[in-house]
C-alpha cells in the first residue's frame, strides 16, 4: 500500500472544509484536501445558501462574485402562523450559489499549494498511542487505496459526521446526536411565474401545523427564482417531510412553477450547541459535522467558516510550539466559544422554548409584541433575552390570561443567561473538558424540567 505523509488531511470540501483549505493554503503546510465528490459537486448539498456578510468581514473571506453571488440580502420578514403579523429584520448578506462559491475557494487553495483529491473517501482512521495519526484512504478514480499520516486530521464531513463516527468513542469528538436535536431538511429551487415581490428580503414562516419544530423558508436567487423548503424537528414522529412538502409548497410559494424544477434535495441538519470540544490529540472538527449549525434559524454556513477560521488558527499555533494534542490544538475551542459558540448554547435553549409554543401562542406573542424585532436580533446576535424584556410581558400576558407562556419566557431568559455564564468559563485545560460538560449538561437537564411540557 502506498504511503504518503502531509502536515494536514482535510475530510470533506463543503463550505467548512473549504474555508479551512483556503485559510491554511497561506501558511505554508504541507495539505491535503479530499472529498468523495467529484470536483465540479464540491459543495453541492440542500441548504438555504444565504450568509451574513457580517461573516465575511469578520474572518477575512472573499466576498461572492460573478455567478457565486444570487442575490444581496436586505434582511429577513418573518410570519406567523396565521400570517397575520409580519416582523421585518434588516441586515446584509448574500444568497449565493453555494457550490460555484465552494469550488473558488477550493481551486485559490489548490492554486497556493493544498494538494485536492476528488472521488476519494476516508475508509478508517490510523490511532497512535490514543491520537490519530491519518487515514486510510481510497480514490475511485484510479481505484486505489493508499495511507496517509498527517499531523492533524480535520473531519469536515457534514451531517455524515462520517470520519470522527469512526474513532474510539472515548475521544470527546465523537460525541453523539440525539434525534430531537436535528430537523429533517427538504427544499427545492424553482423559477418563478412572475418576478418576485421584494425579492431582496428571505422570508420565514413560523408554523407548527405546516412544519412542526421548525419553519419553512422563501429564499429569493433573484427576481424569478427561489429557493423555497421547509425543516421540521427530527425524533418525534411527525411524518414524511415530503408530505409536508407537498401539501403546503402551494400555500407558501403560490407563484413558483413546479414544472421548472432546477434543483431538489433533503438533508439532516444538527440545531443544538456545538460540540463540548471540537479538537482532540491530533484531531480537529468543523461545520455540520462539530454542531456548529444556529438551533434556531438551522443557517450553517457562517457557523462553519467561523469553525474553520478558528481551526485554523489552531493548526497555525500548534506547529509553531510543535504540539498536536489537545492542548496544543485547544486555542480552537476558545476561539469558536468566543465568536459563536457560547451564542450558540443559548440559541439552543431558546430553539427547546420555540418548539415547545403552540401556534396559537406564537400567534398571539408576535401580534401582541410581547417579544419585538429588537428583541430577535439581540437574541440572535448575542445569545440573550433581557430578564426585562420578560418581566414587561408579564405585566401583558397576565392582564390577557396568557400566563403559561409567560412562564416559559422567564424559565428561557433564565436559562439563557445560566448556559452563556458556564461557556463564559469554558475550561482552558483539556483535563478539565468533562466537568465542564457535566455542568453543562445539567443546566439543560433542568431547563427541560423547568419548562415542562
Amino acid at each position: 500500500m502506498r504511503k504518503a505523509e502531509y502536515d494536514v488531511l482535510i475530510i470533506g470540501l463543503g463550505m467548512a472544509g473549504a474555508s479551512l483549505a483556503w485559510h491554511l493554503s497561506k501558511r505554508g503546510l504541507k495539505v491535503l484536501a479530499i472529498d468523495s465528490k467529484p470536483w465540479n459537486r464540491f459543495g453541492d448539498k440542500p441548504c438555504g445558501d444565504a450568509i451574513s456578510k457580517d461573516h465575511f468581514d469578520d474572518l477575512g473571506m472573499p466576498y461572492p462574485r460573478g455567478k457565486e453571488l444570487e442575490e444581496e440580502v436586505e434582511g429577513i420578514k418573518l410570519y406567523s402562523p396565521d400570517m397575520k403579523t409580519v416582523w421585518t429584520v434588516k441586515g446584509k448578506g448574500f444568497e449565493i450559489d453555494s457550490p460555484t462559491y465552494i469550488q473558488r475557494l477550493v481551486k485559490e487553495a489548490n492554486e497556493k499549494g493544498v494538494e485536492v483529491l476528488d472521488l476519494t473517501t476516508a475508509m478508517k482512521p490510523i490511532i497512535s498511542n490514543g491520537k490519530v495519526d491519518g487515514a486510510i484512504l481510497f480514490n475511485r478514480r484510479t481505484n486505489e487505496t493508499f495511507e496517509v499520516k498527517a499531523n492533524v486530521v480535520v473531519d469536515a464531513t457534514g451531517y455524515s459526521m462520517s470520519f470522527r463516527s469512526k474513532l474510539p468513542y472515548e475521544l470527546p469528538v465523537t460525541e453523539l446526536l440525539d434525534d430531537r436535536d436535528a430537523d429533517i431538511a427538504y427544499r427545492e429551487v424553482l423559477r418563478t411565474k412572475d418576478e418576485i415581490e421584494d425579492y431582496p428580503y428571505l422570508r420565514i414562516y413560523i408554523t407548527q401545523k405546516a412544519s412542526p419544530g421548525g419553519y419553512w423558508w422563501y429564499f429569493p436567487k433573484g427576481p424569478e427564482k427561489v429557493n423555497v423548503g421547509l425543516g421540521i424537528q427530527s425524533g418525534m414522529g411527525y411524518g414524511n417531510i415530503h408530505d409536508y412538502y407537498n401539501k403546503y409548497l402551494d400555500y407558501y410559494a403560490p407563484d413558483v412553477d413546479k414544472k421548472d424544477l432546477l434543483v431538489k434535495g433533503g438533508a439532516l441538519v444538527p440545531t443544538r450547541r456545538p460540540l463540548a470540544s471540537i479538537v482532540w490529540d491530533g484531531i480537529a472538527v468543523i461545520g455540520d459535522s462539530a454542531f456548529t449549525v444556529n438551533p434556531v434559524h438551522g443557517g450553517g454556513k457562517g457557523s462553519a467558516m467561523i469553525s474553520a477560521y478558528c481551526v485554523a488558527k489552531a493548526i497555525h499555533n500548534a506547529f509553531e510550539i510543535n504540539d498536536f494534542s489537545a492542548r496544543g490544538l485547544w486555542i480552537a475551542n476558545e476561539c469558536y466559544v468566543e465568536k459563536y459558540g457560547a451564542k450558540q448554547a443559548s440559541l439552543d435553549l431558546f430553539r427547546r422554548f420555540l418548539q415547545k409554543l403552540t401556534d396559537d401562542e406564537i400567534n398571539y406573542g408576535m401580534n401582541k409584541r410581547v417579544l419585538r424585532e429588537e428583541d430577535i436580533v439581540e437574541a440572535s446576535s448575542n445569545g440573550d433575552l433581557q430578564l426585562s424584556v420578560a418581566e414587561k410581558a408579564m405585566r401583558v400576558i397576565m392582564a390577557l390570561g396568557k400566563p403559561s407562556l409567560l412562564l416559559k419566557l422567564k424559565v428561557v431568559a433564565e436559562y439563557m443567561k445560566k448556559i452563556k455564564e458556564a461557556y463564559r468559563n469554558y475550561p482552558n485545560d483539556p483535563k478539565d473538558l468533562m466537568k465542564w460538560k457535566s455542568n453543562v449538561d445539567t443546566i439543560i437537564s433542568d431547563f427541560t424540567n423547568a419548562l415542562g411540557k
